[in-house]
């Protein structure tokens, strides 16, 4: 096995993927250097070699509102819409989608979607931003249609770390406030009624919150940071808020902290999810076939001690999972029932 420094990112060459201690060697390079590529479009592993290479690493990760809506821990006609919409993405990987879900454009002979962000450019963003958690790594694969197509990855430590002193002491105690705000920042998503299973998952509520600064499961220090769906930082306005990072996005968003990956088929790219973020700035439109696929695990088994948390941080209390399904529960079932009302009103005035 031969590791490769591409500056914010590696390249392993020489590396069996059917063999799991390499494997789980593998994972433990991704868990540091965040940002791993490994081509093998020559020989190319499937979506099941995948799903169970990431599980040697840790536990499955999947959006906890999507969990808790596939296991019917959310259920009712309110969350109708929302667990199709699962089913359509989970129908396309079948067995794996504990883990794992497709990116892309196609849909199935009844016209419906077989992958997540179907149409348009992606801006920065991490799975789950909202949401504190240990670290977590997405395998991105591409297996058809690719060519022509990139994603760009970008590590936030190397930025961290040339923050001047007064930087430092400040994001290491600001606290993101997550809300919603329905416009995915500068995400050209085309297709926004048929991401509300998604947008879901990220922002359920506003008024979660994150530390700013978070490491990985070696120590590695950087942001979460908030592209989209920021409302503002904990003890500031949220004017004062805006102009504090976009000061720092001007220290982060640079060309030596980013990777691109021009795709061909075959070809993956482990991501983590913690310190760094990743865009497609690709405009998929229809007719693309373009399709890659996503799993996602925790590094707990590599790195105990790094396990999935089980609460969420909201208004400075950690609130437990189940009490946190039932608010968002409460406030699904609030906005279907007010959209019943209107759709009533509007009958009856025709």
């Amino acid at each position: 096995m031969k590791v490769i420094d591409l500056g914010t990112a590696v390249e392993i060459k020489d590396v069996d993927l059917y063999d799991d201690e390499q494997c789980r060697e593998v994972g433990r390079i991704a868990a540091h250097e965040c940002v791993v590529f490994i081509d093998k479009s020559e020989d190319r592993i499937d979506e099941k070699r995948l799903h169970d290479l990431q599980l040697l690493w840790g536990e499955p990760s999947k959006g906890f509102i999507h969990k808790a809506v596939a296991e019917g821990r959310l259920n009712g006609s309110h969350w109708r819409d929302v667990k199709l919409y699962i089913g359509y993405i989970a129908n396309a990987i079948k067995d794996y989608a504990d883990t794992m879900s497709r990116v892309s454009f196609l849909r199935d002979d009844k016209n419906r979607p077989t992958g997540l962000f179907t149409t348009g450019r992606l801006d920065w963003h991490c799975d789950q931003q909202s949401k504190v958690d240990s670290q977590r790594i997405i395998g991105l694969m591409s297996l058809f249609g690719s060519e022509g197509s990139q994603t760009t990855f970008l590590r936030t430590s190397e930025a961290y770390e040339a923050l001047n002193p007064e930087d430092k002491t400040m994001v290491d105690e600001l606290i993101t406030v997550w809300g919603w705000d329905g416009t995915m920042g500068a995400m050209e998503l085309k297709d926004p009624a048929e991401q509300e299973a998604m947008i879901y998952s990220n922002i359920p509520i506003d008024g979660m919150e994150t530390p700013l600064t978070e490491t990985t499961a070696t120590g590695r220090k950087g942001f979460r940071f908030p592209n989209y769906a920021f409302s503002h930082f904990k003890g500031m306005t949220r004017e004062e808020s805006l102009e504090y990072r976009s000061h720092l996005w001007s220290l982060v968003n640079r060309p030596e902290y980013v990777y691109t990956r021009d795709w061909k088929d075959g070809q993956i790219v482990f991501m983590d999810q913690n310190i760094t973020l990743h865009a497609r700035p690709t405009n998929v439109q229809e007719g693309m076939t373009r399709t890659m696929v996503r799993n996602i695990t925790y590094m707990n088994k590599l790195f105990p001690g790094n396990d999935p948390v089980d609460y969420v941080l909201f208004d400075g209390e950690k609130v437990p999972y189940e009490t946190f399904l039932d608010m968002v529960d409460q406030k699904k079932l609030n906005e279907y029932n007010n959209k019943k009302k209107t759709r009533s009103e509007l009958w009856l005035k025709t």
